[in-house]
């Protein structure tokens, strides 16, 4: 298996929405995907193995601060490191301060990964999640020597 990540593009649009519905019970639709685009704010990559998408990671890069807002490996291709190499890749590609994210407080093996990365768990937000309602766990990974305000 030879995975490959690069810069998500408008003919890739289809297979994220694919795999964002595999994995989450309110996910983006296609047209949501290709309005990331030519956002100046957005960055979405793709994990890819030969022709075909198997993960993906979208961010907003705001004021030297990233916000995680999704990420998904498709099920067939987890637990082999793709969530882990689309996140120290998207790291790569933008500097910040730090990033932040929010995942469902069920969610351990999402949580184990983040923590493997650095990611430190700093807060709570009741009942963030629907369909399941359940609450989320605040995560941000501090950069350097800049990690207050």
């Amino acid at each position: 298996m030879s995975i490959t990540i690069s810069e998500m593009s408008a003919e890739d649009c289809k297979a994220v929405a694919e795999i964002e519905s595999e994995c989450f019970s309110e996910p983006w639709s296609e047209e949501e995907f290709e309005h990331q685009i030519p956002l100046e704010i957005a960055r979405t990559y793709i994990a890819k193995n030969g022709d075909k998408v198997v993960g993906f990671i979208n961010v907003w890069v705001v004021a030297g601060e990233i916000q995680l807002n999704n990420i998904a490996v498709t099920e067939a291709y987890r637990g082999q490191g793709i969530g882990r190499r689309l996140i120290t890749f998207m790291e790569s590609k933008n500097p910040a301060e730090r990033c932040n994210l929010e995942v469902r407080i069920s969610n351990q093996t999402a949580r184990g990964l983040y923590l493997s990365l650095g990611f430190e768990e700093v807060g709570l937000r009741k009942e963030f999640y629907r369909d399941p309602v359940e609450d989320a766990v605040l995560m941000t990974k501090y950069y350097g020597e800049s990690d207050e305000l």
